[in-house]
């Protein structure tokens, strides 16, 4: 049997690979990283100066004691003295007697008065007659919607 070699076959023969990378592109390749990364801290510090220098006014830090006054009108001189005020006429209201409506009956008792009168009087137990009415409301209810659903439905459509 005859031996061939590769270049009868018009295959040339190849130098094998070196086993080590080439030092010298590796050094030129991290460098080129390292001042591109520069270059990009560079322009991103200028672009925050710029930014800094177009602000109208420096904002206000949510960690600053300091307080100041919205611009602009003051809808409350003196909004201490009327929360206390507004106070005052709640507890007003709450701790005496007086109308609601005068004309259609309706009239306003103490909060502590209501309390008392709710506690003698007791509250509504529920009883089998009270159940079986909330529950022929509520099938009521539930019927009467069913109905407007049914009634609003366009009439080719289908569930």
């Amino acid at each position: 049997m005859a031996q061939h070699s590769h270049e009868d076959h018009g295959i040339p023969l190849l130098a094998p690979e070196p086993r080590d990378a080439d030092i010298g592109l590796v050094v030129k390749t991290g460098v080129g990283v390292l001042l591109f990364m520069v270059v990009c801290v560079i322009i991103a510090r200028f672009h925050y100066n710029y930014e800094i220098g177009q602000q109208e006014q420096p904002e206000a830090s949510p960690f600053s004691t300091e307080q100041r006054l919205p611009s602009g009108p003051r809808l409350q001189a003196q909004p201490a003295s009327d929360l206390v005020d507004f106070r005052a006429s709640q507890a007003h209201v709450n701790d005496t007697y007086g109308w609601v409506d005068k004309a259609a009956g309706i009239a306003r008792i103490p909060v502590e008065r209501a309390i008392g009168s709710s506690l003698e009087k007791g509250f509504p137990l529920r009883t089998p007659e009270t159940e079986k009415i909330a529950l022929a409301n509520a099938l009521k209810a539930a019927g009467a919607k069913a109905a407007a659903e049914k009634k609003a439905a366009p009439a080719g459509a289908k569930k």
